[in-house]
Formats: structure tokens, sequence, C-alpha cells
């Protein structure tokens, strides 16, 4: 997972992507880092799927413009648009199988 500081490129990001993975965390949060290497690993799974986190520090704007009230939190976007948000403890399968989903979706990447 690519790891992103800011804005502008987030937004670019997720504009170049036609599904995306974004994963965003704070900094201090034991179940953060844990869970990042776990979505880390599914999002290694899919090389055609664009995948990248942030820290909530880095990029403060981003809990407005997302509307992200805790860590982790993890969106998925297909063309831009959310399609999948989970946040707190991430349920994984329900994770992959999402990304499984729109990925079978004809022309979806």
């Amino acid at each position: 997972m690519e790891h992103l500081t800011n804005i502008r490129d987030i937004e670019q990001a997720i504009a170049r992507g036609r599904l995306c993975l974004f994963y965003i965390k704070s900094p201090y949060c034991t179940v953060c880092k844990a869970m990042l290497d776990k979505v880390g690993k599914i999002a290694d799974k899919y090389p055609s799927l664009c995948s990248f986190y942030t820290d909530v520090t880095e990029e403060p704007l981003l809990v407005g413009h997302f509307l992200v009230y805790s860590g982790p939190t993890v969106l998925l976007l297909m063309n831009g648009k959310e399609v999948y948000r989970g946040a707190n403890f991430i349920n994984l399968e329900e994770l992959e199988r999402t990304i499984n989903q729109y990925l079978s979706l004809k022309g979806a990447i």
C-alpha cells in the first residue's frame, strides 16, 4: 500500500483508480497498526487495486472530507464513489468479499 500524506495526492489517486482501497489510521492506535498490516496483505493480493493509506495527523482535512470519526477506517471507492466503509474492528472477510465483487464487475479495472 502506498503512503499518501496530503489531500491533493489522495484525491488524485482516487481519480486515477477505478477501484481504490483507502485506509485511514491514527498515530497512537495499536488496532490501527495491526489492521494496517492485515488490510495491506489483502490489498497485495490484488495488484490492479489502487491501495493507499494515511494518518489523520498528516492530513487533518481528510477527517471532514471523508467523514472519518474513528480509526481505523477503511474505504473502498469505485470511480470516486464510496461503496464500502469499515471502521474500528474491520471485518476482513467482508472487505475481501466486497473487493472481489467489484473486481468481478465487467470493466471494473
